[in-house]
Formats: structure tokens, C-alpha cells, sequence
């Protein structure tokens, strides 16, 4: 294969390959996971045999049309978005976000080879104790389940992150661990590359590429322990191979594009949405003939078949996580089951000659892309005529509140700062973007709309463009996550920054090329490409500029380790306040194997003295040692009448939690541990 063969093979199949063997070898994982049976030399074969699907699917993979400089330059680009987000990982392995869960989620199943948090209930006094007022050994990100000597804690969240998140813990311990996502955004980008060329051609592919590499919610999920990665990497893979599958109308690659898409809910449960707005899409595709109807019923089986699989492993895995999403993943799985019979009465009237009148048909051009432009005009306009609130007794309210009162703004907990998500997104792209992809979305839409009315063959990345415009919008409208920045920002990652940037690109692509018909000469097309790289790369780059080497949480690890030698090999842990019941249990538990008890307490009320006294008598009862155990202050052993010892003092910092503005640095984190036997 010559060269440039090479190369845009290279760039075409690598990211389909990466995406199938990180669901081959999730879905064969799972039943392992389950059993305790998740040891290395098992996962070897397993990754070995995950292998082959990855490497017969990448061979059937199309190779797009792309130049040898163009699509070595997106390679390049991928490899250095992964180098850039590995070498300012952070190290957040004592538990305050969601990295922390995962983190030690995974370090789990590296040490234990299992899903679920055995409790050794006798080590901590035995069953009574756990029946005592405000005493459990659950902690944020680890629910407690079960109940008496069944007492056992059961990780939040899907189980595919913490999977290959173990596999780099076997690799190169905690260092290994955190690399991971570094690797996986690197191989997320090049999926997005590849996705991009076929969409907007190489030149321009580069383009979106570089700016999503650049684009600083992507480097953050890359740099910490969160599932975007994976997630944006089998999103971008399924996409690029459902844009080829409808380009050579192939029902085989179809199947392929929907096992990819729908097996993204393997890695995020909030993926069914866009699993929901491709039912409609593909409904779309079937009512244009026969063969449409065989490429969109294919896709829509993997779709089914790879949802299935997702929603038996979250069920066998992770019921407790499901359980406390409930609010919004019943009404998600509702939407979609709404979508699923819309979807098959249109393509059944289809079927029947039902149609648009012809009146609703040769008005479709300007319709469609004006219900496009009144949508952005209405997220944009939100803040107006908008204030979105939770309720005030969710336990995000608390946290909003008190950052609420640190940053000077009235106080108003209930408030989820929803209405400004489209402003979320203009800080990390910038508004000239925000602007061209508002032009792209118009102009694609306008050329569906008229293929539509005028019987055309459809653009083949019709059904991306609708599901990904569908998501788009449903994320912006409802986020769903705690509203600081940046951490909230990881939410616009999988979906809607992809979509805003090929928007864009598609939106200078098609400007330049009027302007370029209209001005004849030579010059004038490479002024305005690189106008357009200008407009669309420069305002990210510059967001996230002053956030470019910053490291957060480091020596992190190192504090665990010290944290660990201080206990003894008969010492049981009763957590004392409530910085150390949240950040700490899974660590003392998890990562030093010391039995963890917690007793209740909040910065307004201490632990109860008479029950932290109970539980120390039933822990020497079983003939252990109980050391009582602080994070906030030693005040809280003080109090107990205890003699505090100090074991973990590290400053770090960690990012900045900003509810109104874009982040511009980090804050200072203070991570300490205080111990002392119990009295």
C-alpha cells in the first residue's frame, strides 16, 4: 500500500479498531467482574481475545479520501492530544469528585478482582455496631447495601472506565491508573479526526481536529480518571462508520455503526439519550427506499442489541447507581421508548404511501433551517427569561449554596446555572465559532430539507446531524450536573463540543467556498482558510492557555501511601468527621485494607460522643484496635478526648469550582489526615 494508503487507512480504522476492542472487551469483562474473577492472566486473554473483532472490524472499515500530509497531521495531532493530557495528569485518588470514584473504583478491581466492596462486619464490632444511629460504611461514590453480617458497599458509576482503569493499575500502579484516560482521549481524538475528514474533507478535518484537541473540557476529561474519553472515543468511532455505512448504503457496516453507538451506554448511562434521538433519525433514512430500509433497520438492531447489553450489565453491576438516577433516567428511558413507536409509525404510514402534503414539503427549505436558528436563539436568549432550579433539597443545592457564598453571589442553592450552558460552551470555543456552527447547522439543515422535498438521495451524514443536533440541545437544555466549573464542563465533552466544531467547520468550509466562487482569485481561498482557523482554533486555544500545564491533586498518591503505613495490621478506622467519611473511607478501606467504619457528623454537628464510644468498645470487644479518624481538623479527635497525630500533610491544588465565569487557574487544596486511639 503506498503511503498515502497507509497513512489514511491508518486514520480511518484505528479509532473503529480502539472503540470495538474497549467494548468487546468490557462486555466480556462483565460476567468476570461479577463472579470475582477479574485476575490478570484472565484479562490478558481476554484483552487478546477482545483483539480479534477489533482487528476484523478495523479491515472493513472505508478508507476516506484523504492526502498523506493532511491525515499525518491529525495523527500527529491525536498522538500530541494524548502526550498533552499525560503529562499533566492529575493524581486525584483521595476521594472529593467523581475522578476520585472511578480512580478507586478501579484500583478495586485491579487488587480485588471484583465489582462489589466486601465489609469485614466482625473486624468493625460486628453487626451491631452497623445497627447503631448514623454509623454505615457507605461514602459518596460507594453505596452501602445489604444489611447485618451482609453488609457489603457496591461502586457508583458503569463498570467500563474502572476496567481499563485496573489494567493500568497491573501495568504501573497508581502512575499506570491515571495514565489511562490520557490514552484513551488520545485515541477519542483520532476517532473524531477520522469522523471530521469524512465529513469536511482533510484540510478542514484537521481544522476540527486541532480545535477539539485544543478545546480545554476535553483536555481536563483527559487528564483526570473520568469516563468522557471512552465515551467520545466510541461515540466518534460508531459515527464515522454510520456516515461511511449510509455513504455506500452498506447494511453490514450499518450493523457495525449501531453496535459501536448504542455500546456507548457500556461507558455512560446518560448515552441511551443519544441512542433515543438516532430512532428518528434512522426512521428518517427507512422511508427512502429499499435499500435505506435495510441500512436503517441494520443499524437500528445493533443499536438495540448493544443498548440491551448496556442495560444488563448496568442492571448485574450497578442497580444501586441506576436506582439513585432514577429521576432522570426513567423519564430518558421513556423518551426513547416514545421515540422507538414514533419511529416505527412513520416508517410504517411511509410504507402505506403516507406523505407530507406538497405544501408542507416545498416550504421544508426555510422551515427546517429556521426552527434551527429559533432553537439557538432560544438557548442563547435563556438567562432573559429563564432561572432553572433544582430542588432545594437535593443534595447539590448544599454545595451550590456554599460556593454561592464564597464567590459573592446571591444565595440561591436551588439553582442549577442551566440557562447559561450555551455560555458554558462560547467560553471554551469562543463566539466566532459558536456563530459558524450556528451557520453550518442552517446550511445543513437547509440541504436536508430540500433532498427531502425534491425525493433526493439524502446527505449520508443526515442521521449524525439530527441525532447529534437532538442531543446537542437536550444536554444544553438540562445538563444535569453540579454547575462549578470546570468541573461541570465534562458534560458538553461526548456530544456537543464534536458537534458545535464540525458545525463550525462545515459553516467557514461552506462560507469560504461562496466567497471563493464569488472572488476569483487564486489568493483569496488560502486567506480564507486560514481566517477560518483563526476564528475557530485561536479563542480556544486561548481559553485554555492559562490552564495549559497545570497539574492538580499531585502528591495525592504519596499521601495515601503515608496514610496507609500509619495503621497497623490490627487497627480498625472509625472516621470522625465529615471530610474524612467522604474522602477517605473507600481509600482506608480499598487502598490500605484497614476495616473502615464512619459515624455520622457535618460541619454543624460533631460525631456523637456516646456512639463513637460504642462503636471503639465493640471494635476492642473483637479484639482489635479502634483509632479514631480526622480530615477536617484534629478538633474533631479532640473533642473525643483524644491526642491527635498528624500522618498526611500535603498542599496541592486542585481546579477551581467557578459557577459564573470561565476558569482561569486552580485553588489551593490542603489534604491531611489526623489519627488517634481510640480511648
Amino acid at each position: 500500500m503506498p503511503e498515502r494508503g497507509r497513512l489514511a487507512a491508518a486514520l480511518s480504522r484505528t479509532g473503529c479498531g480502539l472503540a470495538t476492542w474497549v467494548l468487546a472487551v468490557t462486555v466480556l469483562a462483565v460476567p468476570l467482574v461479577a463472579v470475582g474473577a477479574w485476575v490478570p492472566p484472565v484479562a490478558a486473554v481476554v484483552l487478546l481475545v477482545g483483539a480479534l473483532p477489533a482487528v476484523l472490524l478495523a479491515r472493513r472499515v472505508p478508507v476516506a479520501d484523504v492526502g498523506a500530509p493532511a491525515a499525518a497531521l491529525v495523527l500527529a495531532v491525536a498522538v500530541g492530544a494524548g502526550v498533552w493530557a499525560g503529562a499533566t495528569h492529575a493524581e486525584h485518588t483521595v476521594l472529593r469528585r467523581d475522578a476520585g470514584t472511578y480512580a478507586l473504583f478501579g484500583q478495586h478491581l485491579a487488587t480485588t478482582h471484583q465489582g462489589r466492596v466486601d465489609v469485614s462486619v466482625d473486624d468493625l464490632g460486628g453487626a451491631k455496631v452497623l445497627a447503631l444511629p448514623g454509623v454505615g460504611v457507605g461514602s459518596p461514590g460507594f453505596y452501602e447495601q445489604g444489611s447485618g453480617t451482609g453488609t457489603h458497599v457496591v461502586p457508583q458509576f458503569l463498570v467500563a472506565t474502572p476496567l481499563w482503569l485496573s489494567v493500568g493499575w497491573w501495568l504501573g500502579g497508581w502512575t499506570g491508573l491515571l495514565l489511562v484516560p490520557a490514552v484513551a482521549l488520545g485515541a477519542a481524538v483520532l476517532a473524531f479526526g477520522a469522523l471530521a475528514v469524512r465529513l469536511v474533507g482533510g484540510w478542514w478535518g484537521l481544522l476540527a481536529t486541532t480545535a477539539l484537541a485544543v478545546c480545554q473540557p476535553v483536555l481536563h476529561a483527559g487528564r483526570a480518571t473520568y469516563s468522557e474519553p471512552f465515551a467520545l472515543l466510541v461515540a466518534c468511532a460508531g459515527a464515522g462508520l454510520l456516515v461511511a455505512a449510509c455513504r455506500a448504503l452498506s447494511p453490514r457496516l450499518a450493523l457495525l455503526a449501531g453496535l459501536l453507538i448504542g455500546g456507548t451506554a457500556l461507558v455512560r448511562v446518560d448515552a441511551v439519550r443519544e441512542t433515543a434521538m438516532l430512532l428518528p433519525a434512522a426512521a428518517l433514512l427507512a422511508t427512502r427506499g429499499r435499500l435505506e430500509r435495510s441500512v436503517a433497520g441494520r443499524f437500528v438492531l445493533g443499536l438495540l442489541v448493544a443498548t440491551l447489553a448496556a442495560a444488563a450489565s448496568a442492571a448485574l453491576l450497578s442497580r444501586p447507581y441506576l436506582a439513585s438516577i432514577s429521576a432522570s433516567l426513567v423519564p430518558l428511558a421513556a423518551l426513547a421508548v416514545l421515540f422507538a413507536v414514533g419511529s416505527a409509525a412513520v416508517v410504517l404510514l411511509a410504507g402505506r404511501g403516507v406523505r407530507l402534503p406538497d405544501g408542507v414539503r416545498s416550504r421544508l427549505p426555510w422551515l427546517l433551517p429556521a426552527a434551527v436558528a429559533l432553537v439557538a436563539v432560544l438557548l442563547a436568549s435563556r438567562p432573559l427569561w429563564q432561572t432553572v432550579r433544582q430542588s432545594a433539597a437535593d443534595s447539590g443545592s448544599r454545595v451550590v449554596a456554599a460556593l454561592q457564598v464564597a464567590q459573592g453571589l446571591p444565595v440561591d442553592g436551588g439553582r442549577t446555572y442551566a440557562e447559561h450552558s450555551l455560555q458554558w460552551v462560547a467560553w471554551w470555543v469562543g463566539l466566532p465559532a459558536l456563530l459558524l456552527a450556528l451557520v453550518g447547522a442552517v446550511g445543513a439543515a437547509r440541504r436536508v430539507a430540500r433532498a427531502w422535498a425534491d425525493d433526493d438521495e439524502l446527505p449520508a451524514w443526515t442521521v449524525l446531524l439530527v441525532a447529534a443536533l437532538g442531543s446537542t440541545v437536550l444536554t444544553l437544555y438540562r445538563p444535569g450536573i453540579t454547575p462549578d466549573h470546570p468541573w461541570a464542563d465534562r458534560r458538553l465533552v461526548p456530544v456537543v463540543l464534536p458537534t458545535v466544531l464540525l458545525l463550525a467547520v462545515a459553516g467557514a468550509r461552506g462560507l469560504a467556498a461562496l466567497a471563493a466562487a464569488r472572488w476569483t482569485a487564486a489568493a483569496v481561498r488560502p486567506v480564507l482558510v486560514a481566517a477560518a482557523a483563526l476564528a475557530i482554533v485561536v479563542p480556544g486555544l486561548l481559553a485554555t492557555w492559562p490552564l495549559a500545564g497545570q497539574r492538580t491533586e499531585r502528591g495525592e498518591p504519596a499521601a495515601v501511601a503515608r496514610a496507609c503505613d500509619a495503621f497497623g495490621p490490627d487497627d480498625t478506622a472509625v472516621l470522625v468527621d465529615s471530610r474524612a467519611a467522604n474522602e477517605w473511607t473507600q481509600v482506608l478501606r480499598g487502598v490500605c485494607d484497614v476495616p473502615t467504619v464512619v459515624v455520622a457528623s457535618s460541619s454543624a454537628k460533631p460525631a456523637d460522643l456516646a456512639t463513637v464510644v460504642a462503636v471503639s468498645q465493640a471494635v476492642l470487644g473483637a479484639g482489635r484496635r479502634p483509632v479514631v479518624v480526622s480530615a477536617g481538623s484534629p478538633d474533631a479527635l479532640r473533642r473525643l478526648g483524644a491526642a491527635p497525630s498528624q500522618v498526611v500533610r500535603v498542599g496541592t491544588v486542585e481546579d477551581q469550582r467557578l459557577l459564573t465565569r470561565r476558569p482561569d487557574g486552580d485553588a489551593p487544596l490542603s489534604v491531611d489526615l489526623w489519627l488517634a486511639p481510640a480511648t
